[in-house]
């Protein structure tokens, strides 16, 4: 009995090292592949909406000025890893709304109107 309990003890281990062995060649195999073969970096087909540039005013650039309707406030406002700004806009007679802001461009990526007024 203790002689068949320790040849299947044996085969299960010599079993799971096997298993960790080619788990770890897959692994590696996954790793050269990636390597070898990187995806493109995602495009936008979206068209950008570029700001026109503002004039310095004395070695400061003007504000950047939304066409919002009258009445409109920032409802929130979230930083995205890419350092975009979305910023959540309400009121103004006009359905909830969310511009998406690049500080570093002066420029506004998108909007997204939300619903109906």
């Amino acid at each position: 009995m203790e002689k068949q309990g320790s040849r299947a003890l044996l085969a299960a281990v010599i079993g799971m090292g096997v298993l960790l062995f080619i788990g770890s060649l897959v692994l590696v195999g996954v790793l050269v592949h990636r390597m070898m073969h990187p995806r493109p970096a995602v495009q936008s087909d979206a068209q950008v909406a570029a700001l026109p540039a503002r004039p310095m005013e004395g070695g400061i650039q003007a504000p950047l000025l939304l066409d919002e309707a009258p009445g409109t406030h920032v409802a929130s406002v979230t930083a995205q890893s890419d350092g975009l700004l979305a910023i959540g806009l309400s009121g103004g007679e006009v359905a909830d709304r969310i511009v998406i802001w690049d500080p570093a461009g002066q420029r506004i990526v998108a909007r997204l109107v939300i619903g109906h007024p």
